[in-house]
């Protein structure tokens, strides 16, 4: 076989010899200019049809100009070197080296742009400054108020849960929080989300939900809902105390249907559903708790210093219990003492 072109022999691609085979070819191509749009909130980048977040803008310029070299589909592209050099503050100047294979044939090419980087504002960015959402979570207590370290703490319970949804989904946001009725209502971007956040608050304090829906109108001749969600927290926190039936019980940890908790005399563990303490009586909180310095211990009993009286009172030792410090934790209620632990 000889080049059509030159006369050569020898192995051709298209009838024609690698020299004037690849003189008569180029396998990649690039856009003179390109623009890359950078969110003037939340600084994330349009690379493809997705927004990303980069540390370093140049990353952000390299990624783009890699998604937009064009290779013919001859041509199998096994390596790229891209380098960036700034020219102003948002002006790149992109510099591409390709390296190809077509048939046994290997290529090189290099390819040059400018990426100018231009100030947007994403989907997202655009529904928050709107204030969009599709369903509303009230949080509400029962029976008392929040006091402001509770509700910091659900709240960002509620953020967190937020956060971990949107590192899967750009659509997922709080458009923002008003306080109300001694708690608070939280506007959510879906209802999806809304659910998933009520449900959550639902599982991690036992509290009780309840939705609703109204309709908002049509979008492509389908209705448009917007629903809301009554999350009611339960009017005890974990290492609350108790009382029912004329004994003490500390909370030790919530659920969706029930709660479990200790029996302050016998120190025995029991599962309570949350519908028997919708009505319970807290008689105190973690910040009634106090600390007891130890003065003696054996297998059955302790021997501290009352932390109210200063007097030396005797307490029961709960089995298997291992102390660590000086001090174990008390309730006092009705002139008695309760253990509660480390």
């Amino acid at each position: 076989m000889f080049c059509v072109k030159c006369g050569r022999e020898g192995r051709t691609y298209g009838a024609l010899c690698p020299e004037c085979f690849l003189q008569s070819n180029r396998f990649t191509s690039i856009p003179e200019f390109l623009d890359l749009n950078v969110c003037a909130h939340c600084s994330e980048y349009l690379i493809g049809k997705q927004w990303k977040y980069y540390g370093d803008e140049v990353e952000a310029v390299k990624d783009y100009a890699t998604e937009n070299l064009q290779a013919r589909q001859d041509g199998r592209l096994y390596d790229l070197e891209v380098g960036v050099q700034r020219m102003d503050a948002k002006h790149y100047q992109v510099h591409l080296v390709a390296r190809l294979m077509h048939d046994d044939l290997e290529v090189e090419e290099t390819l040059d742009t400018t990426v100018r980087v231009r100030r947007n504002v994403c989907p997202k960015c655009n529904k928050i400054q709107g204030n969009y959402f599709e369903s509303i979570v009230q949080v509400r207590p029962s029976d008392r108020r929040f006091s402001d370290e509770e509700k910091e703490q659900v709240l960002n319970r509620a953020m967190d849960y937020v956060r971990g949804v949107a590192k899967e989904s750009r659509e997922a946001f709080i458009a923002k929080v008003v306080q109300e009725h001694g708690g608070f209502d939280l506007y959510v971007s879906t209802i999806a989300l809304g659910k998933g956040l009520s449900r959550d608050l639902v599982s991690t304090y036992g509290a009780e939900y309840k939705e609703s829906s109204s309709l908002q109108g049509q979008k492509d001749g389908h209705d448009i809902y917007r629903v809301t969600y009554l999350v009611r927290l339960p009017p005890y926190r974990v290492r609350d105390i108790l009382l029912i039936n004329k004994r003490l019980y500390m909370v030790h940890s919530t659920g969706p249907q029930s709660a479990k908790v200790r029996d302050l005399k016998s120190n025995e563990m029991i599962v309570v559903p949350n519908s028997e303490l919708r009505e319970v009586n807290v008689v105190g909180t973690r910040k009634d708790v106090l600390d007891a310095v130890v003065l003696t211990e054996t297998e059955r009993e302790f021997q501290i210093m009352h932390p109210l009286t200063f007097k030396t009172v005797e307490i029961r030792h709960p089995r298997n219990f291992e102390r660590k410090g000086d001090t174990i934790k008390v309730f006092p209620y009705e002139g008695d003492l309760y253990f509660i632990g480390n």
